[in-house]
Parts: C-alpha cells; sequence; structure tokens
C-alpha cells in the first residue's frame, strides 16, 4: 500500500506522522481515512496564494 510506503519513508527523514487533505464533501474517502486510523483535523484549513497577490511577494 502506499500509505506504509509513505509511512516508512516518513520514519527515516525523523518523522513520526503523515498528513494529507481531503475535500470535506467527500465523505466516502473521509469515512475511509478514519477508518484506517486517521484523525480528521476539522480546525485546519488550506490557504493559497496566486496571481498578483503571488506575484507582489515574489517581486519584493
Amino acid at each position: 500500500m502506499l500509505l506504509s510506503a509513505v509511512a516508512k519513508q516518513a520514519v527515516k527523514m525523523g518523522n513520526g506522522n503523515v498528513e494529507w487533505v481531503v475535500l470535506d464533501w467527500n465523505v466516502n474517502a473521509i469515512k475511509f481515512y478514519e477508518e484506517m486510523g486517521a484523525k480528521i483535523m476539522q480546525e485546519w484549513r488550506i490557504c493559497r496564494l496566486t496571481g498578483d497577490a503571488f506575484q507582489a511577494y515574489h517581486d519584493a
């Protein structure tokens, strides 16, 4: 399984966990991940800087 390989690599790199994202409407995936033992972290949101705002920081 891909997750097993990722977990093994994470340990080799000194990490004790792995994180990934799932869309809130994807209830089947959320259920699958929860059944695997993953904790769905409701308090986290993804932030993205693009377009003119991204360019402004690039040019600064």
